[in-house]
């Protein structure tokens, strides 16, 4: 059965530039923009504590709240579906996710929970700790297995028929966020938060006994990582907290030729998003903090190569920066901002 719903007043007729507003104690927003002229189109405020964004097919997202809360929207009146709690109140959790081939939505929990959401049934089917600190999760688009990079340093194999642990491959570094190759799905990637910025690419082809240091370093810690999905690329976000801004690395390649290139943005980059249908050929959407705590999100195009990023446009938000998803066709970019 179910979780009965809280009970939060919504405003279900909108037209463009309105707000929703929810009742809460805390100041979340999610704002809006047009892919292509970068322009706010809508806006829904008032979630309590919004931590993590994703899509929820066409025209869906899912925004799951520090409280504990799954909340499913509808992104084209700019109204919520439904709401149920998938956990407790926590002030850490709910920080990283990833729809499973399954079908299930896994999230990391507080206290080094993954809790597996049925979303057609709308229930927790299953809580469980697969590591002592898991810090990422990403999904393997031909298997049945989950990748999960835990900070005690290793990456870690999930097995989704029943939810346990499988080969696990120690590392050097800690692992900041991880990445699995989106078409073969062979090649798990991590980035790492050392002062190299060391990448891992564990070759699931070749060995799962070891991951290997690949030839180029990001050069500082990196926070977030995305694949592009076309020719082994993949770009790593790296904040620099000391200096002005940060970088985004734009690296291509695996195993022997490895090219990398690096972007300076604004601000601090600690999240990514790629859309490989916006803009023709794909976009990449940087997240940043910016010195004087708002959001900027860097927008960059190809043309050429994904080593040869074009810049779109910069669009900078009020609120501290939480995360961001670009569902569908790409046609909009959704952003979720924190006042705290």
């Amino acid at each position: 059965m179910k979780n009965p719903l809280p009970l939060i007043p919504v405003l279900a007729v909108l037209s463009c530039h309105q707000v929703v507003e929810f009742s809460s104690s805390e100041t979340c927003a999610l704002t809006f923009l047009s892919a292509d002229e970068l322009e706010v189109t809508g806006s829904m405020e008032g979630f309590h504590g919004g931590r993590l964004l994703l899509s929820d097919g066409s025209g869906g997202l899912l925004l799951v709240t520090s409280d504990g809360f799954l909340h499913r929207l509808n992104a084209a009146d700019l109204t919520v579906d439904t709401c149920y709690a998938i956990g407790g109140s926590s002030g850490s959790g709910y920080t990283d996710g990833v729809r499973a081939g399954n079908g299930s939505l896994y999230v990391l929990g507080p206290g080094s929970l993954v809790i597996e959401v049925d979303l057609v049934s709308d229930n927790v089917v299953d809580g469980f700790v697969p590591g002592p600190d898991p810090v990422a999760i990403a999904a393997s688009p031909v298997m049945p297995r989950l990748y999960f990079a835990d900070g005690t340093g290793f990456i870690g194999e999930i097995w989704t028929g029943d939810n346990h642990t499988g080969n696990t491959v120690g590392l050097a570094q800690v692992p900041a966020d991880i990445m699995v190759e989106p078409l073969g799905g062979m090649h798990v990637v991590a980035a790492a938060s050392d002062q190299q910025g060391t990448i891992y690419d564990l070759w699931l082809e070749y060995s799962q006994q070891y991951a290997r240091t690949m030839s180029v370093q990001a050069q500082s810690p990196a926070s977030c990582i995305v694949p592009f999905g076309l020719d082994s690329c993949f770009a790593v976000g790296c904040p620099e907290w000391s200096g002005e801004n940060g970088y985004v690395c734009f690296v291509r390649g695996y195993v022997d030729s490895v090219d990398i290139t690096r972007v300076e943005v604004e601000g601090h980059p600690v999240d990514l998003c790629f859309n490989g249908a916006a803009g023709g050929v794909g976009r990449l959407y940087v997240m940043s903090r910016t010195e004087g705590g708002t959001t900027a999100i860097t927008v960059f195009g190809f043309t050429f190569s994904y080593l040869e990023p074009e810049l779109v446009g910069t669009v900078f938000l009020d609120g501290f920066p939480r995360d961001l998803a670009s569902p569908g066709d790409g046609d909009e970019l959704i952003v979720l901002t924190s006042d705290k």
